[in-house]
Parts: C-alpha cells; sequence; structure tokens
C-alpha cells in the first residue's frame, strides 16, 4: 500500500510541476511579447530601409544627370574653342595693352561734385 510519506513526495513533485509549468508559461508570454515587439521594429526599420534606397536612387539619378549636363557643357565649350580659337587668340590683348588702358585711366580728371575717381589698378 501507499504510505502517507510517498503521497506527500509525489504532492511536493506536482507542486514543484505546476510551479515550474506557471514561470514557463510566464516566460513563454514575456518571449512572445519581445519577439512581437522585435518583429515590429524589423518591419520599421525595414519601411526606413526602403525610403533610404529610394532617397539614394533619387540622389543618384541627380548626380547623374548632374554629371551629364557637366559632359554636355564641357563638350560645348570644346566644341566652341575649337571653332573660334584662331579668333580668340586674335582678340587676346597683350600686356602692353593693358598698361596703356591703365595709363589713360589713370590720367582721367576726378569728378566734378569734388570726389576723386577710384584708383582699381
Amino acid at each position: 500500500m501507499i504510505s502517507l510519506e510517498q503521497v506527500r513526495s509525489l504532492e511536493s513533485r506536482v507542486e514543484k510541476a505546476v510551479a515550474l509549468i506557471a514561470s514557463l508559461r510566464s516566460e513563454n508570454a514575456s518571449m512572445r511579447s519581445g519577439l512581437a515587439a522585435a518583429e515590429s521594429r524589423v518591419a520599421e526599420l525595414e519601411g526606413l530601409i526602403q525610403g533610404f534606397q529610394k532617397d539614394q536612387a533619387r540622389i543618384e539619378e541627380g548626380i547623374v544627370e548632374a554629371l551629364r549636363k557637366l559632359d554636355s557643357f564641357e563638350d560645348t565649350v570644346h566644341v566652341a574653342v575649337a571653332d573660334k580659337g584662331p579668333e580668340l587668340a586674335a582678340e587676346t590683348k597683350k600686356p602692353e595693352q593693358f598698361e596703356e588702358a591703365q595709363a589713360e585711366l589713370a590720367e582721367l580728371p576726378s569728378g566734378g561734385d569734388g570726389t576723386e575717381a577710384l584708383d582699381i589698378f
């Protein structure tokens, strides 16, 4: 037959098992809550990543477009210089011409209102 001591031992083990089950259920609920929060944060971060990727794509498109325009401008300048190179060289003033113009400006009279002309050369 089963003794009183065996019943108490069994009762003690059952109580420990019930307490362990309750503790595990609580831990499980806590972990599920943490998992839900982590999944929510992951979804939020994925949304931010998609936004950053769209912004980055727009920035890259802008840079490519700016480089394309710069290339076009550079090509236009090269063509203009190639077409008008001899004309531009003929129009370029020599240093002596600048000195003559500077001397002429220095000889100009001051304004009639008593103010003197500014000497910027």
